[in-house]
């Protein structure tokens, strides 16, 4: 009576074992004992309670996982067959436990009755295989005779099971095959292969070096391989091997012998890839056909059937004859790919047509996949067929729209033409536009920097009182019309898009003590209080627009200490959200001033607009201030509200979001802070070409520059500048941009492109009166290293020059290291 396979399944999932049950009684018809374990812990209980013939260990269990199971089962019956359980997707672990041990591995999911009994009975076969093949190769000088009959065993058994053995010994470099192995391998059993190298010499050629390479590492570290490999026969014909090896070392722990074994999975490697394009085929949605070599159909999928008509049963085994409807040109056609893809061995696309079931006939875009088996040879052809009847159509209805349009295209092109003109002299009108402000802001800037700039110098002369209140009147009027013009300038800017915002490091704190500095003599001359409070659980290291932040408050706080008599404006910066990388901050600025009507209040912000009739006469102005500081705000993403009563003051405030900086700062980047004394110490005997044509310019920036003890030469135009650097060497060029013979711009790119060594390094900042938008880029663009609008503020000059001598002095110290 044939005895019965004792199997001990080790699967938590209900589901899982039924199927394996049932694959089992496919495979055994009832020849075989089935055991289940729910987890790892009632396995090994089973496991000392008796012996099995093998044990199926899922990897996924509740009380373990992955290759810990294993390990645990290994150690609790280190001789019994055991075959592990994978997931699809963690194929990888399967193989690592065939690494340490595991006779086999199978993909939960893929597992079919022919596929597990074939395991079940090779690893039961490999395992007797290697623990007989173990033993007689200790026992092989006394027992001869009983080798003998043990390699017969062996070799039937490696028939039955098509695994061939061999064995290397690395000592004396001598390598033996069964005869089961010169069969996979297509060898006479008579040939004789020397070492193991002759043996590798077999594996496919993008294969051989990784061969190599698991068979060394295993002679290193002692430790057993499992590797599937292509070899190439010497009849040319291809087979996938899965090949084993163990490694037999000294006592000493030094590699004595390999003893491997070498399995054909040709044809199990084959059915796993049919069925995978099946499986794929299957969910796809379009048409998916596989016919044989001869081109005849194997396979369809629904995709066929929805898009023909046609069933599988109608159209099996035949050439697809009912698709062309008899139809003798698209027969030959589609003949001409089939046999190309043969041919070549690579995919074909084409356009095609054909007739469902109903005899509709529509088009599809065809492709041929060749599927290459033994030999390289083609075995199958997979056609995957997209319906694109709809897009035939459509392009059919283009061309006889495309005709239409071409007439309607000849009657536009006249009023697209018209348009062009119209759309050319708008733009020609913005741009004398653009032109006729920025030269506004020259001729009327360039005046204004002498009558400012003399104005101050004149304050540091000895005057009597009536002169000192003359000179600080015309200093008033003329910042006054400065405001005027920025205001024209930045409402001309924001109107036309042009506007732009920097994202640069800043201390919030410095940029409050600068506008609090800035308007103090304001406030101190109308005996009105102004201070300001920062929330102390506000970031003072940001990033953002510093400059746009000190026009808002100053705008702001310009308006309240103008309409305050008395009493005091205040400055205030409040954290409203956080975030780690971000701030949001409610800004105020509040006053104890004339007030705003609450009929007026929706109206403030618009341009050219002030609260009351008389305001502009009582106080000045453009009335652009406000509407300027909205758009600012609201171009940065915040918002802008007021609250006011007539006669007991106003609260504007405004919200603006900025990024953190968590770049440490160094108080030495900060030449002069806003709450620091201006001092002019630390840059003496400058040598300085000063480009400026307006005279007195001349004389008010060469007085500046002399009480700095600084060495000014002039030049009035920009060929005598040209002339005079590359005769002589300068520290440092301050360039006007307007100027006649040859502009600021030119001659900078003369010096920057004509010049070499120092001359042409040496560092320009311009001052110009021009302050357009994009003045300062195009500056940069041409060379300059620095800019500086006009009328200029003698330490905010200073400030960028230390700052610009400072980094030439820094980059030519790491050129010359």
């Amino acid at each position: 009576m044939e005895e019965k396979v004792k199997i001990l399944l080790i699967e938590d999932d209900p589901a899982d074992a039924r199927l394996f049950n049932h694959s089992l009684k496919e495979s055994f018809n009832n020849k075989y004992e089935l055991f289940q374990a729910a987890d790892l812990t009632r396995g090994c209980d089973a496991l000392k309670e008796s012996i099995f013939d093998v044990v199926i260990l899922d990897l996924s269990l509740p009380d373990s996982f992955g290759l810990d199971s294993f390990k645990s089962i290994h150690d609790e019956c280190a001789d019994t067959p055991i075959i592990v359980l994978t997931e699809m997707e963690d194929e990888a672990t399967g193989i690592n436990a065939v690494k340490l041990g595991a006779q086999d591995f199978l993909i939960k999911g893929k597992i079919k009755s022919k596929t597990l009994g074939r395991s079940i009975n090779y690893s039961i076969e490999r395992s007797k295989l290697l623990k007989e093949l173990s033993v007689n190769t200790k026992n092989l000088e006394e027992r001869t005779k009983d080798l003998l009959r043990e390699k017969q065993k062996l070799s039937e058994a490696q028939s039955l099971a098509h695994i061939g053995s061999w064995e290397w010994d690395i000592e004396k470099n001598s390598l033996t095959l069964s005869e089961e192995l010169c069969h996979i391998y297509g060898l006479q059993t008579d040939i004789v292969l020397h070492t193991l190298n002759d043996l590798i010499a077999f594996v496919h050629p993008s294969e051989n070096e990784f061969v190599k390479k698991a068979v060394t590492t295993s002679c290193c570290t002692l430790q057993n391989f499992s590797l599937h490999h292509r070899i190439i026969r010497p009849d040319g014909e291809i087979r996938t091997l899965h090949a084993i090896g163990e490694i037999v070392a000294d006592s000493s722990g030094k590699a004595m012998k390999i003893l491997g074994t070498g399995q054909d999975v040709t044809e199990r490697f084959r059915e796993e890839e049919l069925e995978k394009l099946v499986m794929a085929a299957t969910k796809s949605f379009n048409s998916v056909v596989i016919w044989n070599r001869e081109g005849r159909i194997e396979w369809a999928n629904e995709g066929f059937t929805k898009l023909s008509g046609y069933s599988l049963e109608d159209v099996k085994n035949t050439f697809g004859e009912v698709l062309l409807n008899g139809n003798a040109e698209y027969k030959e056609s589609q003949s001409l790919y089939f046999s190309r893809v043969v041919k070549e061995k690579s995919p074909v696309s084409f356009e095609n047509m054909n007739f469902a079931k109903d005899g509709r006939g529509f088009w599809t875009i065809t492709t041929l996949t060749p599927v290459l088996g033994k030999n390289n040879e083609v075995e199958r052809i997979i056609a995957i067929d997209s319906d694109i009847t709809l897009r035939r159509q459509m392009e059919e209805e283009l061309l006889q729209a495309n005709k239409i349009a071409e007439h309607s295209l000849m009657k536009g092109n006249k009023a697209l033409t018209e348009l062009m003109i119209a759309k050319k002299q708008v733009e020609e009108s913005m741009k004398v536009k653009e032109q006729f402000l920025a030269n506004m802001s020259h001729e009327i800037r360039t005046p204004m920097n002498a009558i400012i700039g003399f104005t101050k110098l004149l304050l540091k002369t000895p005057v009597t009182n009536d002169q000192s209140q003359y000179i600080e009147a015309i200093k008033t009027s003329g910042e006054n019309l400065l405001v005027i013009i920025n205001d024209i300038l930045d409402f001309s800017k924001i109107q036309s898009g042009k506007i732009n915002f920097e994202q640069i490091e800043m201390h919030l704190s410095t940029c409050m003590a600068s506008v609090i500095e800035m308007m103090l003599p304001k406030s101190v001359e109308k005996n009105i209080k102004l201070c300001s409070k920062i929330d102390k659980r506000i970031h003072d290291h940001l990033i953002g627009d510093p400059t746009r932040l000190s026009q808002i408050l100053l705008n702001l706080v310009g308006n309240a200490i103008k309409f305050t008599n008395h009493g005091e404006t205040r400055i205030a910066a409040e954290l409203k959200n956080e975030t780690e990388e971000q701030v949001e901050i409610l800004f105020s600025v509040a006053d104890t001033g004339i007030g705003i009507a609450k009929g007026k209040l929706s109206a403030i912000f618009e341009g050219f607009t002030q609260a009351a009739n008389d305001t502009t006469r009582k106080y000045g102005g453009t009335g652009l201030g406000l509407s300027i500081v909205k758009q600012l705000v609201e171009l940065q993403g915040g918002s802008i509200r007021v609250e006011s009563q007539p006669h007991r003051g106003s609260v504007f405030s405004f919200n603006l979001q900025f990024k953190k900086s968590h770049r440490r700062w160094n108080e030495k980047e900060k030449v002069f802070g806003g709450d620091q004394e201006f001092e002019c110490s630390q840059l003496v005997g400058l040598k300085v070409l000063l480009v400026e044509d307006n005279i007195l310019n001349q004389v008010l920036a060469k007085k500046v520059l002399g009480d700095w003890k600084w060495d000014v030469e002039l030049a009035e135009n920009g060929l005598v500048a040209v002339d005079k650097i590359s005769r002589t060497d300068f520290d440092l060029i301050l360039m006007d941009i307007q100027l006649p013979e040859m502009d600021g711009y030119e001659a900078t790119r003369f010096i920057r492109n004509k010049l070499s060594g120092r001359k042409a390094k040496v560092p320009i900042i311009a001052m110009t009166a021009h302050a357009f938008n994009g003045e300062a880029e195009k500056c940069f663009l041409t060379g300059m290293n620095e800019y500086v609008s006009k009328p200029f503020e003698p330490k905010d000059l200073y400030t960028k020059v230390y700052q610009v001598l400072e980094n030439q002095a820094r980059n030519d110290e790491v050129m010359n290291t």
